[in-house]
């Protein structure tokens, strides 16, 4: 054979490896196959009453696609199939041929494989019991394995994680897995000039050349005829650190494969993506969940008292006990009259709402000025929280309250004290609410890579090596005080990632960090739509938590528009041939394009069953609330809402969060020489009379406690400071991605430029010059400058050859509807934040302080 397209198998490889991604799917999804004692119990099943049924009815030639065992058999025999040498001297041994299996199923083997079994094996049950898949581990018959050479249970384990591996859409996809079948050819025929070598696939390969093994009887046709001998699967060795065997055979296998195809052998979407999170993750219980569930009730006020040292005193006063919330709004509940030297309110039932929004109650103490004025002022003041009474599981089904305390009185030298008394009506679940607290960043942090407890469930190449991070560690606190989760961040541009880790109390329970091309296709690869295209400046996240991953991000600036300046139109002139003026044409004007700072664009990927193709693009507002799902979001004041029908979802929604702030600091464009530490904010917010629109800044908390200031692996670093072949290590270092978000050899042309600006001229004859419009991204180009002239001077149309006029008045262009002001300026100023406003460089003149661009207006 002298040619990888020659070679033929017996078996459709694509719908049989989709059949196969759907079974692993359904493994992967029941966790009693994690459990040896119930996979023991299928390695019973499997050996005393399976094979030997499939072994009785070999007579049938359709059997492979007629018999569909029950899933703990069908995934112990999964796994034997997977070691085709073992497979076949077991069968041989015990049943004097090969049993053939196929992927893919008739419609009604389940059925008819039930039947059968039940003729069998009345006394053994053919499904998996409920009482093993919810956990409860009953008794198991104790089994000794027919196989003294192949450990079963080992095996088993080593295939758990290829699930995880392959658990993205694009395994399915039959546009990627039509090439993924045309690389496996090329891998035998590798194989075939190479047979001495250890060849080590990518996962493209790896799932295809699975499900030809679960087809025994073609596979051992197809490599005996091709190699001579039965290609051996091994998957024994797991260490991928460098030096190891595995990782060396794979720079082997590249170098093989780009000197036969002259083709890189790594491909978009098919390298390592790490163990799966499921274990290595902390999972909130419903009591947790009920710890951090938000609460609301009734309260009701029976008694205040204020007591001073003169009770003769018959100042009238008034008690104002007022609502406030977290957002500073205060609500009046009553006002209560009394005398300065009897200050006791009794039997007021004073009931009002109170739940997690509900910072303090106040009491404010006032009194007249004068005898005779109406005016009052403040005496004195004192808070309560009740935070702490409805977060008291004591007090679930209600109680009663007492508080005490000292109040200082204006004018008066001694202190008052104040006593409020009441109860607390029963507490009911309520939105959650978490305030960020957000901490500074380190940038000294030595995280090497090797240490996996400090970095939790993230592929990283492994090493001892110093690496210096920039962390820091917030916290997220009801109102009542308490810190529920805290959130650390993570930039190392040396492994080219950015993490995002959640614990809940002192256990890592979720994790986010950048992925790219490493684990995902690109767009050209697949016919579905989770891709990724680096070209366009898309960065991903993946969040995973102790059920697994959970979603996929991704993100990118989109929106922006570089300002173009208008210009100024001429009025013709006409022929005098008198004084001997020819005549001149007149050159219609035009309105510039207003700039625009863009946004950052989402799609969101739910990983929860093989059918999460589902995706839901969304904006991401700068300034208002983020409303997703049960979930709002306030980027601005750092104020994470859960709806409290959605509780269950909060770790979801909180590692959401800073997902999406850690995507705007990897994509929001920044100034071509900005550095680590540079404000983004602009000098000026407002011009004129209209404010200065911008980008994303320190002004948002959420961005802040994301890493904007700090030195991240963003589209900004990468432009300026990474080759343009993106992400060797992941193209040539080996079986571990870097997960640096990137991809492999893949250019990221960012906003970034080093373009100057046009120079622009005075506007002559203008009643006003637009101020510039629109700094349009980093380095953007100012422009959207529009001159407005006055009407009579506007030279609209073409001049006669003997100095026909020009256009006529087209001043009435320039209304509201091209610009902010009656004048025709840009809808709106886009002035990046290192600009102050646009000067000559940039071709704005005579509307205002004008001091340049500073070098840096791209």
């Amino acid at each position: 054979m002298t040619n990888y397209e020659s070679i033929e198998f017996g078996v459709d490889l694509v719908k049989a490896s989709q059949a196969e991604y759907d079974f692993l799917l359904e493994v992967q999804g029941l966790e009693c196959l994690r459990n040896d004692a119930v996979l023991q119990n299928a390695i019973r099943r499997y050996e005393s009453l399976w094979l030997p049924l499939v072994a009785s009815k070999t007579e049938n030639i359709n059997l492979p696609e007629c018999l569909l065992p029950p899933i703990d058999i069908a995934w112990v025999w999964h796994c034997h199939m997977l070691a085709p040498h073992k497979y076949a001297e077991y069968c041989l041994s015990l049943f004097g041929n090969v049993l053939d299996h196929s992927v893919t199923k008739s419609t009604d083997a389940y059925e008819s494989t039930k039947s059968t079994w039940r003729l069998l094996y009345p006394d053994e049950p053919f499904e998996v019991s409920n009482d093993l898949i919810d956990g409860n581990i009953l008794h198991i018959p104790l089994h000794q394995s027919k196989s003294d050479s192949f450990d079963l249970l080992e095996a088993i384990h080593r295939q758990q994680d290829f699930v995880y591996n392959i658990h993205l859409p694009h395994y399915r996809d039959t546009k990627f897995l039509e090439a993924a079948v045309t690389r496996y050819k090329k891998y035998l025929f590798l194989k075939k000039k190479n047979p001495a070598d250890f060849l080590v696939p990518c996962y493209d390969i790896d799932l295809v050349w699975h499900t030809h093994q679960l087809h025994p009887i073609d596979y051992e046709r197809v490599t005996k005829s091709l190699l001579g001998r039965l290609l051996i699967h091994d998957d024994t060795d797991s260490d991928r650190n460098p030096g190891s065997k595995l990782s060396n055979a794979y720079g082997r296998t590249s170098n093989l494969w780009k000197n036969e195809f002259e083709e890189t052998f790594a491909t978009a979407g098919a390298m390592y993506r790490g163990d799966s999170p499921k274990g290595r993750l902390y999972r909130l219980t419903p009591s947790d969940i009920e710890h951090i569930s938000g609460r609301k009730t009734v309260i009701v006020i029976n008694s205040i008292s204020i007591t001073k040292v003169n009770k003769n005193d018959k100042k009238d006063v008034k008690l104002q006990i007022l609502r406030t919330n977290l957002f500073q709004q205060s609500t009046l509940i009553q006002t209560l009259s009394g005398k300065m030297g009897n200050m006791t309110w009794n039997n007021q039932n004073l009931q009002f709402s109170y739940g997690p929004t509900d910072k303090t109650i106040d009491f404010k103490l006032t009194a007249r000025k004068k005898l005779f004025s109406g005016k009052s002022q403040t005496i004195g003041e004192f808070q309560e929280r009740f935070g702490q009474l409805i977060y008291n599981h004591e007090l679930q089904n209600g109680g009663v309250f007492k508080s005490e305390g000292n109040m200082k009185l204006k004018n008066i030298s001694s202190e008052a004290k104040y006593m409020v008394s009441g109860s607390i009506g029963r507490l009911f679940r309520a939105d959650t609410i978490l305030l960020l607290e957000a901490a500074g960043f380190e940038a000294d942090i030595n995280l090497p890579s090797n240490e996996d407890e400090l970095w939790g469930p993230v592929p990283l190449h492994k090493s001892n090596a110093e690496n210096i991070c920039h962390v820091a560690s917030h916290s997220l606190r009801r109102l009542d005080g308490n810190v529920i989760f805290t959130c650390r961040i993570i930039h190392s541009v040396k492994m080219m990632t950015s993490v995002v880790q959640i614990f809940f109390q002192d256990k890592m329970a979720a994790v986010a960090h950048v992925i790219g091309t490493e684990q995902l296709p690109m767009k050209s690869q697949i016919s579905g739509n989770l891709s990724l295209n680096p070209s366009e400046k898309e960065r991903a996240i993946l969040i995973k938590t102790g059920e697994g991953d959970s979603m996929i991000l991704v993100g990118k600036w989109t929106g922006f528009v570089r300002g173009v300046p208008g210009i100024k139109g001429k009025l013709g002139q006409p022929a005098n041939f008198k004084l001997g003026i020819r005549a001149e044409q007149g050159r219609s004007g035009f309105f510039g394009i207003p700039g625009n700072p863009g946004h950052l664009e989402i799609k969101v990927y739910r990983i929860n069953s093989k059918h999460f193709q589902r995706e839901e693009t969304i904006s991401i507002p700068q300034y208002d609330v983020l409303e997703f799902e049960g979930l709002t979001l306030d980027f601005q004041r750092g104020i994470i809402t859960c709806n409290e029908m959605k509780i269950d979802n909060i770790l979801h929604y909180v590692s959401f969060s800073f997902s999406i702030a850690l995507l705007h600091v990897l994509c929001v464009p920044r100034p071509a020489n900005w550095k680590p530490g540079d404000s983004l904010k602009p000098k000026l917010e407002k011009r004129g009379g209209r404010t200065v629109e911008r980008f994303p800044d320190e002004d948002i908390t959420f961005l802040m406690a994301a890493g904007l200031h700090c030195l991240t692996p963003s589209n900004h670093y990468i432009h300026n400071n990474v080759n343009a072949n993106l992400c060797a290590r992941c193209a040539s270092g080996g079986i571990t991605s870097s997960s640096c978000g990137i991809g492999i050899s893949q250019k990221l042309n960012a906003i970034d430029t080093e373009k100057d600006c046009n120079d622009g001229k005075e506007v002559e004859n203008a009643e006003y010059a637009g101020s510039c419009g629109g700094c349009g991204g980093c380095g953007g180009g100012c422009g959207g400058c529009l001159s407005v002239i006055k009407s009579d001077d506007i030279g609209g149309g073409r001049g006669g050859n003997y100095g026909g006029r020009g256009g006529r008045d087209t001043s009435r262009s320039a209304t509201s509807s091209y610009g902010s002001s009656s004048y025709g300026t840009s809808n709106f100023e886009i002035v990046h934040s290192f600009h102050t406003s646009c000067g000559s460089s940039c071709g704005c003149s005579g509307g205002g302080d004008h001091s340049g661009c500073g070098g840096f207006c791209d």
